[in-house]
């Protein structure tokens, strides 16, 4: 990711909920408002709200006992079920991954667990598997936004006319990460 965002994370929500009040397009006002209260489950996600995934494992030595965290390598999961686990969908309230600072796991499903537990590393059974996000999944959503509000915020020059404000004071503040 690498990239510098150009927005401060304590502000960003603010901002959201602000533009949120003040626009009038409605695709912006929808956008704005599944960032600011989560995404449903029907609702498409943008591409910064879908992060690549690693996958680890618990796993216990059926001889000895002794346990031992690894990477589950994607060729070990046939391509069915790799497809089922190698993305987290990040659906929640924008604020809730910009205020913890604690990594974004999500478990297996316990079928697939239950199906995998004995195949993946010889003489150990998977007690827990989970998925490990790649990238910061708070610095994956601040560009996403940033990325977002390049776009849209030159087209809602008209709206900000209309509401006293011009697109030229709002491109002229400073948004920092």
């Amino acid at each position: 990711m690498g990239t510098v965002s150009t927005i401060q994370c304590g502000e960003l929500v603010e901002r959201l909920k602000w533009l949120h009040q003040t626009t009038l397009e409605l695709s912006l006002k929808q956008w704005l408002q599944r960032e600011v209260d989560g995404y449903a489950e029907a609702d498409p996600l943008p591409w910064y709200r879908i992060v690549e995934c690693r996958q680890r494992g618990l796993f216990q030595n059926i001889r000895n006992g002794r346990q031992q965290t690894c990477q589950i390598h994607d060729q070990a999961l046939s391509q069915r079920d790799l497809a089922d686990v190698k993305f987290l969908f990040v659906r929640g309230p924008l604020d809730a991954y910009l205020d913890c600072h604690a990594l974004v796991l999500e478990r297996w499903p316990d079928a697939l667990l239950q199906e995998y537990r004995l195949l993946l590393i010889p003489e150990h059974a998977c007690k827990h598997a989970w998925k490990e996000p790649i990238v910061s999944v708070k610095e994956k959503l601040v560009l996403g936004v940033d990325h977002m509000l390049q776009e849209y915020v030159p087209t809602m020059s008209r709206e900000m006319e209309s509401c006293n404000l011009s697109l030229r004071a709002i491109q002229h503040r400073r948004w920092q990460v």
